[in-house]
């Protein structure tokens, strides 16, 4: 078990560096230059890096480095740009860095998620303008085109996201184009966006392939930063192939969903048990027959009727099978939109069933994991009990909690059992770095973490990813070196030195 607890230790030790970004000799603006208070500190006592004269469009940074090593950000003992995160979002002028990073309040983190998802928006405005003017997104070579309509008056929180996802399947591309079309006109919420993509490929299973998972959520990321819909009120239904599509996607990606609906499609290998936290909607004509689809209709009816038996606190659900009608439903199945709008999405509940499928994902929710257990079939368990979080993962190897106040008190201690077994307990800061990376890798501030801290079936803890004993340097020869714009050319450094921590009055005393 790894105990962390909360320093205080005065920041006695203290780098100054006066930098000076794009500097060039015969330049008016001053030479970098970096000066030690102290040439020397003891383990444990954070290097403070105080700056100046940086250019503020710059994306310059600040690694330390053990001395005689080649300096890289993955040979960087610690690094940040100059603006505190690892993304960069812009220079600034003057400001101080702190290696480890200094943890924040509460009230800090608010103020500093709002001002890096801000920032966020803006970089993302900037960079997908002209994908957002085409209606065309394109990932790795696969382009998602989609129209939209607009229904009702906004809400004050934002307009809700309906994306909903045409029929076809293996056919000429002119009749997948044909039901695109259709697709358009077929549902009316009575608010939001009304989004209607269309498949990158003509193929049966055009909307559970593993290029769809990114390309959705660049689409709601574009939703959220161009039209301002509330991240929390978003929905996805389809029919058809489209609902071929929502009974793998609405598990798959249900962490992004308020609610999913899923009409007149067949789920082929897919599995309900991520579903527990949005409201799921299944909607068949008695007769559809073909593929089977009118009996796997009622093979989930139960399946999700003895999920919500057994967990009555999720699984909310809505199934419909017609009597008489065919694979046309004659729009009754619009009546999942009215049940549907009622859902709001939960970024942080307090209890999560990931199961992995064939399109492997490394996050979900406030979980996440490794590229190494990537497989599917491996499912995880995990629940909040007040400032305990319990995890069961019988078969991966390492678990990465994603933390925020809206999930626990984090200006208290917090407790993670895995398996079982206790495997930390003890206190997390809040960190910049943290939210920026969360925000860099999916742009929902909703769903942003705070810290991390990743256990499993060794002993080793990762607290904000470093292991607890890597918190600070250890004793040695290090050097502190100004980069800039993310190059790797050294502008300036200056060498220092972490020795051993002298021995307390007291251990003198238990010595002798």
């Amino acid at each position: 078990m790894s105990m962390i607890k909360p320093m205080h230790t005065e920041l006695t030790a203290r780098l100054v560096c006066l930098l000076a970004v794009g500097w060039s000799a015969g330049a008016s603006q001053a030479a970098p230059v970096i000066s030690l208070v102290e040439s020397s500190r003891e383990v444990g006592q954070p290097v403070v890096v105080n700056f100046s004269g940086v250019t503020k469009n710059s994306k310059a940074w600040v690694g330390v480095f053990r001395k005689g090593r080649k300096p890289s950000r993955n040979n960087a003992e610690f690094w940040l740009y100059v603006d505190g995160t690892t993304v960069g979002y812009t220079g600034l002028a003057s400001g101080t860095l702190s290696f480890p990073e200094s943890g924040l309040s509460k009230s800090e983190a608010k103020k500093s998620l709002v001002s890096l998802w801000n920032r966020h928006k803006s970089l993302l405005l900037r960079e997908r303008a002209k994908e957002i003017s085409a209606k065309k997104i394109t990932l790795n070579g696969n382009s998602l085109r989609y129209t939209q309509k607009v229904f009702g008056s906004a809400p004050k929180t934002g307009r809700s996201l309906w994306i909903s996802l045409h029929g076809g399947g293996s056919a000429p591309a002119s009749v997948n184009d044909q039901q695109w079309r259709n697709q358009l006109q077929l549902y009316q919420p009575k608010e939001g966006y009304y989004v209607t993509p269309r498949a990158p490929t003509d193929s049966w299973n055009m909307w559970f392939k593993p290029h769809i998972t990114p390309l959705f959520d660049r689409l709601i990321e574009n939703f959220v930063v161009k039209h301002r819909i509330n991240p929390y009120k978003v929905y996805v239904l389809g029919y058809s192939a489209g609902g071929d599509g929502v009974y793998q996607i609405g598990p798959r990606m249900a962490d992004r969903w308020a609610a999913a609906s899923m009409m007149a499609g067949h789920p082929n290998d897919a599995k309900p048990d991520n579903l527990r936290n949005i409201g799921f909607g299944l909607f068949m004509g008695g007769n559809d027959s073909s593929y089977n689809r009118n009996g796997m209709a009622k093979t989930w009816k139960g399946l999700l009727a003895g999920l919500k038996e057994k967990d009555p606190g999720g699984y909310d659900h809505m199934v419909r099978i017609y009597p008489g009608l065919g694979h046309w439903m004659n729009l009754r199945d619009a009546e999942a939109l009215p049940w549907m709008a009622k859902f709001t999405r939960d970024p942080w509940p307090d209890k999560v069933i990931w199961r992995q499928d064939g399109v492997t994902q490394s996050r979900f929710y406030w979980l996440g994991v490794s590229k190494s257990d990537h497989a599917k079939g491996r499912r995880i368990e995990a629940t909040v009990r007040g400032q305990t979080v319990n995890l069961t993962a019988k078969q991966t190897s390492r678990v990465t909690v994603r933390l925020s106040d809206a999930l626990v008190d984090l200006d208290r201690a917090v407790t993670v059992k895995y398996n079982g077994k206790v495997k930390f307990r003890g206190n997390v800061d809040r960190l910049k770095s943290r939210m920026s990376e969360s925000l860099a890798v999916r742009a929902d501030s909703s769903s942003a973490a705070y810290a991390t801290i990743t256990v499993g079936k060794d002993s080793s803890v990762r607290v904000n990813g470093r292991l607890a004993e890597d918190r600070f340097l250890k004793a040695g020869k290090y050097r502190a070196v100004l980069f800039a714009d993310d190059s790797t050319s050294e502008f300036v450094s200056s060498e220092f030195e972490v020795s051993p921590r002298k021995p307390t009055l007291n251990a003198l005393r238990n010595k002798d």
